[in-house]
Protein backbone atom coordinates (compact mmCIF):
# COMPACT_ATOMS: atom_id res chain seq x y z
CA UNK A 1 0.00 0.00 0.00
CA UNK A 2 2.72 2.65 1.16
CA UNK A 3 5.46 0.49 -0.53
CA UNK A 4 7.78 0.29 2.24
CA UNK A 5 10.43 -2.81 2.12
CA UNK A 6 10.51 -5.26 5.36
CA UNK A 7 13.60 -3.56 7.62
CA UNK A 8 13.69 -0.21 6.67
CA UNK A 9 12.27 2.91 8.42
CA UNK A 10 8.87 3.60 7.86
CA UNK A 11 8.12 6.78 6.15
CA UNK A 12 5.54 7.27 8.55
CA UNK A 13 7.17 6.50 11.97
CA UNK A 14 11.26 6.64 11.37
CA UNK A 15 11.03 4.89 14.98
CA UNK A 16 10.09 1.68 13.55
CA UNK A 17 11.37 -0.69 10.96
CA UNK A 18 8.48 -1.91 8.77
CA UNK A 19 7.57 -5.81 8.79
CA UNK A 20 5.70 -6.98 6.41
CA UNK A 21 2.41 -9.22 7.29
CA UNK A 22 0.60 -11.02 4.72
CA UNK A 23 -3.06 -9.12 4.09
CA UNK A 24 -5.87 -10.09 1.81
CA UNK A 25 -7.07 -8.15 -1.45
CA UNK A 26 -10.51 -8.31 -0.84
CA UNK A 27 -11.38 -8.77 2.88
CA UNK A 28 -12.82 -12.70 4.17
CA UNK A 29 -15.74 -10.45 5.24
CA UNK A 30 -16.19 -8.88 1.61
CA UNK A 31 -16.37 -12.80 -0.20
CA UNK A 32 -12.17 -13.22 -0.33
CA UNK A 33 -10.20 -15.92 0.39
CA UNK A 34 -6.66 -17.66 1.89
CA UNK A 35 -6.36 -18.02 -1.40
CA UNK A 36 -2.62 -17.15 -3.08
CA UNK A 37 -3.85 -14.86 -5.78
CA UNK A 38 -6.01 -12.85 -3.29
CA UNK A 39 -3.47 -12.32 -0.64
CA UNK A 40 -0.36 -9.01 -0.59
CA UNK A 41 2.45 -8.70 1.59
CA UNK A 42 1.52 -5.23 3.48
CA UNK A 43 3.72 -3.13 5.90
CA UNK A 44 2.39 -3.57 9.88
CA UNK A 45 1.38 0.17 9.84
CA UNK A 46 -0.74 0.25 6.54
CA UNK A 47 -2.22 -3.28 7.76
CA UNK A 48 -3.38 -1.73 11.05
CA UNK A 49 -5.19 1.11 9.23
CA UNK A 50 -6.72 -1.28 6.69
CA UNK A 51 -10.04 -1.86 8.93
CA UNK A 52 -11.30 -4.67 5.81
CA UNK A 53 -11.01 -2.00 3.04
CA UNK A 54 -10.82 -3.53 -0.22
CA UNK A 55 -9.05 -1.41 -3.00
CA UNK A 56 -10.70 0.28 -6.21
CA UNK A 57 -10.29 -1.40 -9.26
CA UNK A 58 -7.98 0.12 -11.09
CA UNK A 59 -8.92 2.95 -13.73
CA UNK A 60 -8.57 1.18 -17.65
CA UNK A 61 -6.21 3.82 -18.59
CA UNK A 62 -3.60 2.78 -15.91
CA UNK A 63 -4.49 -1.31 -16.62
CA UNK A 64 -3.47 -0.21 -20.67
CA UNK A 65 -0.12 1.44 -19.46
CA UNK A 66 0.79 -1.58 -17.05
CA UNK A 67 0.26 -4.06 -20.46
CA UNK A 68 2.43 -1.72 -22.47
CA UNK A 69 5.14 -1.40 -20.33
CA UNK A 70 4.99 -5.07 -19.57
CA UNK A 71 7.55 -7.67 -21.24
CA UNK A 72 6.90 -8.93 -24.67
CA UNK A 73 6.49 -12.42 -22.61
CA UNK A 74 3.71 -11.13 -20.30
CA UNK A 75 1.68 -9.08 -22.95
CA UNK A 76 1.40 -12.52 -24.78
CA UNK A 77 0.49 -14.43 -21.31
CA UNK A 78 -2.09 -11.73 -20.82
CA UNK A 79 -3.17 -12.02 -24.16
CA UNK A 80 -3.37 -15.90 -23.86
CA UNK A 81 -5.49 -15.39 -21.20
CA UNK A 82 -7.80 -13.09 -22.36
CA UNK A 83 -8.69 -15.09 -25.26
CA UNK A 84 -9.44 -18.07 -22.87
CA UNK A 85 -11.22 -15.91 -21.01
CA UNK A 86 -13.52 -14.91 -23.43
CA UNK A 87 -13.19 -17.96 -25.42
CA UNK A 88 -17.09 -18.38 -26.93
CA UNK A 89 -18.34 -15.07 -26.39
CA UNK A 90 -17.81 -13.63 -29.96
Amino acid sequence: MCGAVAGEPHADDSSRKTRLHIGHIIDKTFGGNDEPHNLKAVCSLCNEGASNISPQRPLLNKLLIQVRRATATDQLEILRWLEKKFKGNR
